[in-house]
């Protein structure tokens, strides 16, 4: 592996527009890569939207340690190599096909190496213009769940093949975890966390008990879509002051939010927690969110419990996302158990 000092590094890069063939060429080596590896067409269409092609001349600088780590990059030709600070040791390489800077993409924080390119390299960069990925994806959160699902099982091969093994709660882990389960607007457990642990839940009984506000899209068009948002993140805090005991808390999707309960199992006693949760949040004052106006939410709130109720995701989960709406449309501020529909 060559080195490289410091009056190597020259700066030249140019921008390369996506023709059709290029970005062919750029879509199929994504597929090849182990951390695309099993995404759908769609999902890879919707990636390419959000890249860019950058030529560098042979020593012209990729990235620098302290840049912001806003991307991951797929070499498409030539070779990378990435340097310590101190550009006196070359610390890997990397060719046509490999990505790299991932690390830096997951966790926010800056490189801590320069990435210098080697013959004439030309690099795929994603996202294009270093867009946070919550926000490039806001409206998409499953391909959000998925990207950051893909950075922590590459990471992991990668590291476990260079012979690093991360212990189960390192700091990196515990951040790659975070990304992954953490919905970023409330500070709960995502869609994600809930589908791949549902196995786990499964152990024993439970009750799953899922809730959205009946007069939400009223508050929107009221207050706008920022006002929403910062409802749902009062309604977020407030149920993990009031319930994060002994129970799950899930963002589920949009407004809807879930509470898991392994102490609740019977069809009474999951009744009567379901009814302090909606009490708590229908007694909720929200005027300070709203310039002083006196808003309260109502609540409707479904209950299905494992095993009684079923013993799949679908059975469960699934069947319990949509009784709230059968709630709202009988009127709204309701409990509902499935064999009340």
């Amino acid at each position: 592996m060559t080195t490289c000092s410091f009056y190597d590094i020259v700066q030249g890069m140019q921008e390369i527009p996506l023709s059709a063939d290029l970005t062919v060429q750029a879509k199929t080596f994504l597929q090849k890569t182990s951390f695309f590896s099993g995404w759908t067409d769609i999902e890879l269409d919707e990636i390419m939207m959000h890249c860019q092609v950058n030529e560098f001349e042979d020593g012209s600088v990729i990235f620098t340690p302290e840049e912001n780590g806003s991307k991951v990059y797929l070499l498409l030709n030539g070779s990378a190599e990435v340097l310590a600070p101190d550009k006196k040791a070359a610390l890997a390489e990397f060719v046509a096909g490999e990505l790299f800077g991932e690390i830096a993409l997951l966790t926010g924080k800056p490189h801590d190496a320069y990435a210098i390119a080697r013959k004439q390299a030309r690099v795929l960069e994603f996202p294009k213009g270093g867009v946070p990925l919550e926000t490039l994806f806001h409206d998409n959160p499953r391909i959000l769940a998925h990207l950051f699902q893909s950075l922590l099982i590459f990471t992991s091969q990668r590291t476990r093949a260079a012979n690093m093994l991360i212990k189960e709660n390192s700091p990196v882990v515990r951040e790659l975890r975070n990304q992954v389960y953490s919905d970023k607007l409330s500070g709960l457990f995502n869609r994600t966390y809930l589908e791949e642990s549902f196995t786990e839940f499964c152990k024993g009984p439970f009750a799953l008990i899922m809730m959205k506000p009946d007069n939400f899209k009223q508050i929107n068009d009221s207050f706008g879509h920022e006002a929403g948002d910062t409802a749902l993140i009062f309604i977020a805090g407030h149920l993990k002051k009031a319930f994060s005991e002994n129970t799950i808390l899930v963002r589920y999707e949009g407004n809807e939010f879930a509470v898991l309960t392994h102490l609740y199992t019977d069809k009474e006693s999951a009744r009567t927690f379901a009814e302090k949760i909606k009490h708590e949040l229908e007694t909720l004052d929200l005027s300070h969110l709203f310039n002083g106006e006196k808003i309260f939410l109502s609540m409707s709130l479904g209950i299905v419990l494992f095993p009684q109720h079923g013993k799949i995701y679908t059975d469960i989960v699934t069947r319990c996302s949509g009784i709230p709406l059968i709630g709202r449309q009988r009127g709204g501020s309701m409990i509902l158990f499935p064999e009340d529909i």
